[in-house]
């Protein structure tokens, strides 16, 4: 969920948040973090809203927020699992 989160609210493009999930592997943090992370950033980026708002609408954005809301957990899940026996070294 901590991936989620933060993920969510980190702005910028692949520039920033590739070298954030590297660090977060690098800090012991799982895979399924990472995933959830990536996952968060590319769905549900805060700094996409006001330009998402503003060309499609609040009904887009909310429907559109409210259909990906759940899939960075579920891929963070899928990943441990899948992953679980991988170590990054």
């Amino acid at each position: 969920l901590i991936g989620t989160v933060v993920g969510g609210f980190t702005p910028g493009g692949p520039y920033v948040s590739l070298p954030i999930a590297a660090g977060l592997l690098r800090t012991g943090a799982s895979i399924g973090t990472m995933v959830a992370f990536m996952t968060a950033w590319s769905l549900l980026a805060i700094s996409r809203l006001p330009l998402e708002v503003g060309l499609l609408g609040w009904q887009f954005t909310l429907v559109r927020l409210a259909c990906t809301f759940f899939f960075p957990p579920i891929a963070g899940l899928i990943a441990n699992i899948l992953f679980s026996r991988v170590s990054v070294a």
